[in-house]
């Protein structure tokens, strides 16, 4: 498994390595760097991998300025994209007390800063939105491949447990636009900019959120409105098909990886005395428990604290409960729009969940599963994604080619 491939020791920030460096496909890392700055940081160490993830983010930083002065835009472009995503990176790990947190929102402010300035000097046409929604506002953008206002297919992104807008540039975004469509992602409640400045937490009826921001998309002349797909994201995979299940005016949707039951997630390793402890609300003797176990595991920490702050709970117990409502128990027969279902053979979040979703499904589908021996067996598959793009594209092209005005 490639997962262990960076930290033998340590899945978590393994895991969180390739991601970053998987991002060199589309110009968010060098795969040099990334071993040269894994090589300073002791397994399991959280002040080691803030401080040498962000010396990284700043040298690309400084170095793109100083391309950005030369005029040397494509190096620029670059340089501030690895910016970007090193300072996510950088802050992934810093969990506790987000709200009080300056440090972490010192680093994300610089990610998201660096991504604009990247845009800023792309040949495309890039646009900040912002998405009505219940009486506020969505933040989001918008890049076109030119500035003609042609209607063409769009991408919109969605993301997860943890992931920002920016950082779908380089799951998707950037893809999309070589191939000629529109990009769009946005940060719902729980995500980016949305939990961070406005402090609005997750929620599973995601039909409420996914329909105004396809509202939105059906005002822009250059999106043709017959062409429109949405692409649901690690825990994106539940958000997507829940809003699907009311949401039908796409004319496909992605789900990497499909989820039916996120809560799965929480419960596949627990005991099932545990899980009655937290039906039980017994949730003294539960929190002790967790409290000892994330003592000595990296992963298991960050996904407590990173769920309590995006869901807005106060426990561990709180968390567990909050989760087993993100399920498309009863309702995944009401998801009609054509899907296509991803699943990673090795992965260490939602192993089995996208099977079970296609299992529960009455609507058009098709199912591919990434193995190992092609790279691409890890939860989002993270260090494969040209192998990834080539299976969306491939299904995505015959639905939207005949559909496209001239």
């Amino acid at each position: 498994m490639l997962i262990n491939h960076f930290f033998k020791s340590n899945q978590a920030f393994s895991y969180e390595a390739l991601r970053a460096a998987g991002y060199s496909n589309h110009g968010g890392a060098d795969l040099g760097e990334v071993v040269a700055i894994c090589s300073k940081i002791r397994p399991g160490n959280e002040d080691d991998w803030e401080r040498e993830w962000q010396k990284a983010a700043e040298r690309a930083l400084s170095n793109a300025k100083h391309s950005d002065s030369a005029k040397n835009n494509k190096s620029a472009y670059h340089g501030y994209l690895r910016a970007s995503n090193y300072f996510r990176t950088a802050d992934f790990f810093r969990r506790e007390n987000v709200n009080e947190d300056k440090k972490s929102h010192f680093l994300y402010e610089r990610s998201e800063t660096a991504f604009v300035e990247a845009m800023r000097l792309s040949t495309f046409t890039y646009e900040s939105i912002n998405i009505s929604y219940q009486g506020t506002s969505l933040p989001g953008y918008f890049v076109s491949p030119d500035s003609t206002q042609k209607p063409r297919r769009t991408i919109i992104f969605n993301g997860g447990y943890d992931s920002t807008m920016s950082e779908g540039w380089f799951a998707i975004g950037a893809a999309a636009l070589e191939r000629g469509y529109n990009f769009l992602a946005f940060d719902g409640p729980g995500q980016g900019a949305a939990i961070r400045q406005q402090h609005m937490h997750f929620r599973p009826d995601w039909e409420n959120v996914l329909t105004p921001v396809v509202d939105y998309a059906l005002t822009r002349v250059d999106i043709d409105a017959n062409a429109i797909v949405i692409f649901g994201w690690s825990m994106g995979g539940y958000l997507v098909a829940r809003g699907a299940t009311q949401e039908h005016r796409a004319r496909a949707i992605i789900l990497d990886d499909g989820v039916y039951d996120f809560g799965s997630a929480f419960r596949a390793h627990q005991p099932s005395f545990v899980q009655r402890l937290v039906e039980k609300e017994y949730d003294w003797f539960y929190n002790w428990m967790f409290h000892c176990v994330q003592s000595f595991s990296t992963g298991i920490r960050w996904a407590l604290n990173n769920g309590k702050w995006t869901f807005g709970v106060a426990s561990a117990g709180d968390l567990s409960r909050a989760v087993n409502k993100y399920t498309l128990e009863g309702i995944s027969q009401d998801i009609v729009t054509p899907c296509l279902i991803i699943d990673a053979e090795n992965d260490h979040f939602l192993k089995g969940q996208p099977e079970v979703l296609r299992r529960n499904l009455k609507c058009e589908h098709q199912f591919v599963s990434l193995r190992a021996d092609e790279g691409g067996d890890t939860h989002c598959h993270q260090g494969a994604f040209f192998r990834l793009h080539q299976v969306i594209f491939d299904y995505l092209e015959p639905r939207l080619t005949s559909h496209e005005p001239l």
